[in-house]
């Protein structure tokens, strides 16, 4: 059985050395549970009150986690995003639909069919939920498995992002909403969110998902700035 770090993991899948983004975001993965704690191997003595670290070395099954993560990751840019499609049914339906309305415009095409073969068979696996994304690994939908995110100039930004910012002027409820939440301006998001019409929400699920998460997480920012102004000084 073939083990391997995190960073030769990415070498391997994306044929780059070095790059830290997906270095850190791989890490992120790890910690956070997307690759389960099974499926890696503690290599080396760990340490943490003396600064000594082992490493943690990924079976082959982890790289197939990581691959999908870190593919996911292009669009969504969050670690707790990406780890909820894994798990949750209803939060991989959504992906699905927000996938789809990217990669439409990134492709300049109206609908599905007139897709890349590669997009077309991720949307499918990702729509399909017998596909394991912590089993099977995902057809990349870039060419030549290179994520967006290796050639942006911002750091730390989706292809979702990327490209809402390019169409700014024309943008639709998911895309403003997903647009404020992803520069994080959770009161305007929360606002926008509220300005959607009820009749709307019950025929699209995916804004449905937005609204409901940009309520949430203003809300939990409300609650944490609240504690923060109760403490003393």
């Amino acid at each position: 059985m073939s083990l391997v770090t995190t960073n030769q993991a990415v070498k391997d899948l994306f044929g780059i050395e070095g790059s830290e983004p997906l270095r850190s975001k791989a890490n992120s993965y790890l910690r956070n549970g997307v690759i389960p704690s099974s499926l890696v191997i503690d290599d080396g003595f760990s340490d943490e009150s003396m600064g000594k670290r082992g490493k943690k070395l990924l079976k082959s099954q982890a790289v197939h986690c990581l691959f999908n993560a870190l593919v996911l990751d292009a669009f969504f840019n969050d670690t707790k995003f990406v780890k909820a499609i894994f798990e949750q049914s209803r939060t991989r339906v959504a992906s699905v639909a927000l996938c789809e309305e990217v990669l439409l415009k990134a492709q300049a095409v109206a609908t599905v069919s007139h897709l890349s073969n590669l997009a077309q068979q991720f949307l499918s696996q990702l729509k399909d939920e017998s596909f394991n994304l912590r089993e099977y690994r995902l057809t990349c939908p870039f060419d030549d498995q290179r994520l967006p995110q290796m050639d942006m100039a911002l750091q730390n930004t989706g292809l979702l992002y990327q490209l809402l910012r390019a169409q700014r002027l024309s943008l639709s409820h998911k895309e403003q909403i997903w647009l404020c939440w992803l520069e994080q301006d959770l009161a305007a998001a929360s606002q926008l969110a509220d300005q959607v019409d009820s009749a709307l929400l019950e025929t699209d699920m995916a804004l449905k998902e937005m609204v409901k998460r940009a309520h949430k997480e203003y809300q939990e920012a409300q609650s944490f700035n609240a504690l923060l102004s109760s403490l003393p000084d």
